[in-house]
């Protein structure tokens, strides 16, 4: 079995998903801090020198070879008005892989704050 170089949790949802979502689901009810960062599902997040593996409410596998993009921000699926603080503390980590699917992550997010610098970091790393 491969190495973890980092377990977590993670919350996150597929772009097709944010964009089907209604406004009460993806902005309104966000702006309370024992409300849980725009997303669908939740679970355990893994990192290996090969693959990002996600365990919970679906599962989900991201071969590293197969990313085409890392990207750390807000955009016009995830605006910063989707967020309480409106960014302030996190931003949510996309990554776009395979033929045309993007995920967006929130890692080991706690009230106002999460590891996606960290995670965006190790995953970045394992790119170069």
């Amino acid at each position: 079995m491969e190495n973890t170089i980092y377990e977590g949790t993670a919350h996150w949802a597929y772009g097709t998903d944010i964009l089907e979502m209604e406004v009460s689901d993806g902005y309104t009810g966000r702006h309370f801090s024992s409300v849980p960062p725009l997303s669908k599902y939740q679970g355990k997040i893994f990192l290996t020198q090969r693959a990002i593996r996600i365990d919970g409410d679906q599962g989900v596998m991201i071969p590293i070879a197969e990313i085409k993009e890392l990207y750390m921000g807000f955009d016009d699926v995830f605006p910063a008005a989707s967020v309480n603080s409106l960014g302030m503390f996190w931003k949510p980590l996309r990554i776009k892989y395979g033929p045309d699917t993007d995920i967006y992550l929130i890692v080991d997010y706690s009230l106002m704050i999460s590891n996606n610098n960290r995670f965006y970091d190790l995953v970045r790393k394992l790119l170069v």
